[in-house]
């Protein structure tokens, strides 16, 4: 971050957000996503504070006002491509950078789309390389890297040293990826069929009751998408799925507080939706403030950003069999020793990356490299 930028003044900051619910600037509402995470939106509610006292005013783009009104206009995309064309031929507005924050197996229409994007914003970033993306993109692009910022940045003491702790849990909701290249999808629900044979894990999330419902595919209308359910449903009545079956056994319905929830176990399966390099979300993290130890399977260079001694590599393990061995038979000073790591690992500078001071000062730089331009 360079010391060079001391006022906003003149200058707005307006974020595209990825869903329509966060317009009205409800991407700043700490609490605007409750089912997604607790306190989900905390980095973009400190992004706002911090900008502000910078004499930045800050909004979601629905906000944007004419051509008219004077000042200079920072136009920021978060995984959004609604609105940026629209954009390009006002000379207020500068279109400073684009972020992918879904994968490519829940977003693949996105990032069919993102090279043409690109060429009209002045930076693309992303939580991977270039090359990983390639596959999904069509080409190279000239990609600058962030981290995907955590709402907490410490354990949650009164939480972490809870002791009142079942074996094993899982957080997620019921989707389908577009696409299954990569995706982790299935071996998720093989740990919940193994696990749930002598009822040792719980699962937490959204509409496990229903068929599951795809996401990351091409826009239909609500009413086809209910229609393709309900013949799902039916379909699943004459075959059922045993993997399916299973995680309605074990299914606990959804977390109020993830973080409350989270803390009731020793350990937590957390597989990322894609096996693929950089995907790093808030999943392992979400159990590393509350002292419960994730079993990670996702980045495979997740060593290089977390260290190693603070989960369960399952990449260690051959079989679901193999893993419920070892951490059933896990002693205590060997489990406290994971959480312990944890601890010095968030209070470490290898964790800030992923803080959201991290993220507001990209924000910082791009304004402090930007204001005053035109596109």
């Amino acid at each position: 971050m360079t010391d060079n930028f001391q006022t906003g003044a003149g200058v707005s900051l307006f974020i595209e957000p990825p869903s329509h619910h966060f317009l009205g600037d409800g991407l700043f509402e700490t609490n605007a996503a409750p089912f997604g995470g607790d306190q989900l939106m905390a980095p973009y509610t400190h992004l706002r504070a911090v900008l502000n006292a910078r004499g930045v005013a800050v909004h979601t783009a629905d906000a944007l006002p004419p051509e008219r009104e004077g000042g200079q206009k920072i136009y920021v995309s978060i995984g959004n491509d609604s609105r940026y064309e629209s954009l390009t031929k006002r000379p207020d507005v500068t279109l400073s950078a684009v972020f992918t924050m879904e994968c490519p197996a829940f977003d693949p229409g996105f990032y069919r789309r993102l090279a043409r994007m690109s060429r009209c914003f002045r930076r693309t970033y992303s939580w991977s390389d270039a090359e990983s993306l390639e596959p999904y993109v069509g080409e190279r692009l000239k990609l600058e890297r962030f981290f995907w910022p955590q709402s907490f940045d410490r354990v949650h003491e009164s939480l972490w040293t809870r002791t009142d702790r079942r074996l094993l849990a899982i957080m997620n909701g019921n989707k389908l990826p577009a696409f299954n290249l990569a995706t982790l999808h299935i071996e998720r629900l093989r740990a919940i069929e193994y696990f749930n044979r002598t009822g040792e894990i719980d699962l937490y999330g959204r509409e496990w009751d229903q068929p599951p419902y795809r996401v990351g595919g091409r826009q239909i209308p609500y009413t086809v998408r209910r229609i393709e359910r309900q013949a799902r449903a039916l379909w699943q009545r004459v075959h059922p799925d045993p993997l399916l079956a299973a995680a309605r056994k074990a299914w606990r319905g959804p977390a109020v507080s993830k973080s409350q929830t989270m803390s009731g176990y020793r350990f937590a399966i957390c597989f990322e939706n894609m096996a693929l390099k950089g995907w790093i979300t808030e999943k392992l993290f979400d159990c590393l403030f509350v002292g419960t130890v994730p079993i990670y399977l996702g980045a495979p260079e997740i060593q290089e950003y977390v260290w190693p001694e603070c989960y369960v590599d399952m990449r260690k393990f051959g079989s679901f069999h193999e893993l419920r061995e070892y951490i059933v038979a896990m002693p205590d000073n060997e489990w406290n020793a994971y959480r312990d790591a944890a601890r010095d690992y968030l209070a470490s500078a290898d964790f800030r990356r992923f803080r959201k001071e991290a993220f507001a000062d990209i924000f910082l730089k791009i304004i402090d490299e930007d204001a005053g331009r035109t596109s």
